[in-house]
């Protein structure tokens, strides 16, 4: 398959390095944080370093870590925010995007408009009105897709295909539904490439339950991005996979081999209680790292979903590549990531020190 070819050797001249929010290698806001009056203090200067000041590289696009590259713990934000909720920045400046905006597409659905076409076509019988309501609903997801490639979020964004459950027992309209959603877009993403736009859209596929499903919908996906946008952009986009908490680790490893990227979604745990979703949560993340890890060394493992943000200490300790969270949740998950970070760093610090005067 395609995603085995590139998981370990994809390097193209055109990826922009994967931008991490929180390098070890940035002597100058080490410097800085040590030298604060406690840990709060020192992440609180952290995080107002990184995101106030300008980018001077581009981004980095690619879900892929080098050799002897040091791992970072990305806070990556999980649906649209409304521009006031951006930091303010000096006139000229650009934001930094440390990795893709997670974007469910379930929620476009809900949309009062799209949401009644939808309900339509799910209940028509007649072959050609469905069709037309299709059609009308391609419209509306390209005009969605439109609007987040405008948007900020659009720099990078991930966008999951759509797994409505009412579906899971009609494979034919799931497919006819997903075929749409996907020319919608591409269309899009074409459209805005056009007009020069620079912006990015991968994909997730929600949900499958071993290595053999997930490379059919990824083939579909290829198949139609191929034939929307070409077979250069077609071998750029990047297409994860969004796995649920009680995925056997087994079949996580084999997604992770033909997937560019994880994302274990929390959101399927949300139904318990805060603490039981969070630690049941962690302990599943951590099995499925283990295997997916075991296979696909340098595999990026992300979580999304409530149970994530409030496990984010335990997912930075096992070794999880970052997480996605809301917009009300990103403040505190940001500070809680700075402070793990700068208490790591300066543990590796006084290591060092230590072994030098053995």
């Amino acid at each position: 398959m395609k995603g085995e070819r590139q998981q370990d050797g994809f390097r193209s001249s055109e990826e922009r390095p994967f931008k991490f929010m929180y390098k070890a290698g940035d002597r100058a806001v080490g410097m800085e944080m040590s030298q604060a009056g406690s840990v709060a203090s020192a992440a609180a200067e952290f995080i107002n370093g990184v995101e106030q000041k300008d980018v001077v590289e581009p981004l980095n696009r690619s879900y892929f870590k080098r050799p002897g590259e040091q791992s970072a713990f990305l806070v990556l934000r999980e649906g649209r925010e409304e521009r006031e909720e951006r930091p303010i920045t000096r006139e000229g400046a650009r934001s930094v995007q440390a990795g893709p905006c997670l974007i469910r597409s379930e929620e476009w659905l809900l949309e009062p408009e799209l949401f009644c076409l939808y309900e339509h076509w799910l209940s028509s019988e007649d072959e050609l009105q469905a069709n037309r309501m299709l059609q009308r609903i391609y419209y509306r997801l390209q005009a969605a897709t439109t609007a987040l490639l405008e948007s900020p979020d659009g720099e990078w964004a991930a966008v999951t295909l759509l797994h409505p459950e009412e579906l899971a027992a009609q494979p034919a309209k799931l497919a006819a539904l997903q075929d749409a959603q996907l020319e919608a877009l591409f269309t899009a993403v074409a459209e805005s490439q056009r007009q020069g736009g620079d912006c990015r859209l991968d994909l997730l596929v929600a949900y499958t339950a071993s290595g053999a499903e997930f490379a059919a919908k990824r083939e579909f996906i290829e198949v139609v991005a191929d034939q929307t946008l070409g077979h250069a952009y077609a071998a750029a986009c990047r297409i994860g996979a969004l796995i649920a908490p009680d995925v056997e680790p087994s079949a996580a490893a084999e997604i992770a081999r033909i997937a560019d990227f994880l994302v274990l979604d929390g959101a399927a745990s949300e139904l318990a209680p805060e603490g039981a979703a969070a630690e049941g949560f962690t302990l599943a993340a951590g099995e499925i790292l283990a295997a997916v890890r075991s296979v696909k060394p340098a595999a990026v493992v992300l979580a999304a979903g409530t149970p994530a943000a409030s496990a984010l200490a335990d997912l930075y300790q096992i070794g999880l590549s970052g997480i996605f969270c809301s917009a009300g949740q990103r403040t505190e998950a940001l500070l809680r990531a700075a402070c793990l970070i700068w208490i790591a760093r300066q543990q590796e610090t006084l290591d060092t020190a230590a072994g030098g005067r053995q």
